[in-house]
């Protein structure tokens, strides 16, 4: 889990039905958290005295939640939009992906201390839920997202160093992409939920970055 209270987040919109073909915001981001979890369990197929591979099976969660603070107009001036400086939130994003996951996975160990791992992994199928809400509206509003299908890939490498025979230390990065399938929704909840008509959407998320990590290795 983590968090962070820096970011950009662009707000398009296309909505020739209310006049606006094109409508584009600029807001920052703060108060966002995150946390993930993957369980895995396989089998190494190859093995070796200094290397080994194996395939695995397993599940992948990821969740996140931010705030949109301030708010700048880039496209259509007439949309409403707060003072340059009022940083105020505006709105708030809630998310969450679960995805089973497939992938192979690699190490080495180039010399007696340094050890390299390598995973790569494909999600054949993704469950999406979110919830937007507007703040700067009359009504408080938020609209429900749904979506599944889709797919994904996350991709991990690391290298670490064995300090002792039971502590080591590595470096690492990650790349991780989850999509929905063209057939997700967006239901606007401004009065009743369940009633309102849900509109097309798509889910995609990306994530990439780098990490350290410390273990130790019970005898």
């Amino acid at each position: 889990m983590g968090g962070f209270n820096k970011g950009k987040m662009n707000d398009e919109d296309w909505l020739p039905h209310r006049g606006y073909p094109y409508v584009n915001t600029l807001s920052g981001q703060s108060n966002g958290t995150f946390a993930y979890y993957t369980a895995d369990a396989g089998y190494d197929f190859l093995r070796s005295t200094n290397y080994k591979v194996g395939v695995f099976i397993g599940w992948a969660y990821y969740s996140q939640s931010s705030d949109s603070i301030g708010c700048v107009q880039v496209a259509h001036p007439q949309e409403r939009c707060v003072k340059p400086g009022d940083t105020r939130i505006i709105g708030t994003e809630d998310t969450q992906w679960n995805a089973p996951r497939i992938g192979l996975s690699a190490e080495t160990m180039p010399t007696e201390r340094w050890r390299l791992n390598a995973d790569i992994a494909y999600l054949p199928w993704t469950d999406f839920k979110g919830r937007d809400y507007h703040l700067l509206r009359d009504d408080t509003t938020f609209s429900e997202q749904h979506g599944n299908g889709g797919g994904g890939v996350q991709i991990e490498g690391l290298l670490s160093y064995s300090v002792t025979n039971n502590i080591s230390l590595g470096v690492g990065a990650r790349y991780w992409a989850m999509w929905t399938n063209k057939e997700a929704d967006s239901r606007n909840c401004e009065n009743a939920c369940d009633r309102s008509p849900p509109g097309f959407a798509k889910y995609s998320t990306e994530r990439w970055g780098t990490f350290f990590q410390a273990s130790y290795k019970l005898n």
